[in-house]
């Protein structure tokens, strides 16, 4: 990954953690739900564009990046049903931010969102760059 879109991914990354903060504090019920849903996929999605640019082909990169996160947020929702996940915040709370406690499926939705959005923002930044 060229030094520039790295740059650029970086920065898109701190702008996604920034709207996520955003969205949990101004805007309520199932709207920001779904917001806070699909922003924590295209965080997932840039940070896996960040670490593993080299995995494969750049012009699978995005795809691949963006795929992944879906599939891990749709994983991590789904562990939610276990329980293991609140048992982890309870004995650590800060890894609620991660894994969240309790499933929600409206947040499926969130995620797929996210990883549309996600697909199209890496193929953003890669043009730009």
């Amino acid at each position: 990954m060229r030094l520039r879109l790295r740059l650029l991914t970086a920065v898109a990354a701190a702008a996604t953690v920034a709207l996520g903060v955003v969205a949990e504090l101004a805007v309520p019920g199932l709207t920001g739900d779904l917001l806070g849903s699909a922003l924590y996929t295209v965080l997932l999605a840039l940070l896996l564009a960040l670490v593993a640019p080299r995995l494969v082909a750049p012009r699978l990169a995005a795809p691949v990046a963006a795929g992944a996160a879906t599939a891990a947020s749709v994983g991590i929702e789904l562990l939610q049903l276990t329980g293991l996940p609140a048992a982890a915040a309870d004995a650590f709370p800060p890894v609620a931010w991660v894994l969240g406690s309790t499933f929600v499926a409206t947040d499926l939705l969130g995620y797929l969102a996210g990883g549309v959005a996600g697909l199209v923002l890496l193929r953003v930044l890669r043009r730009a760059s």
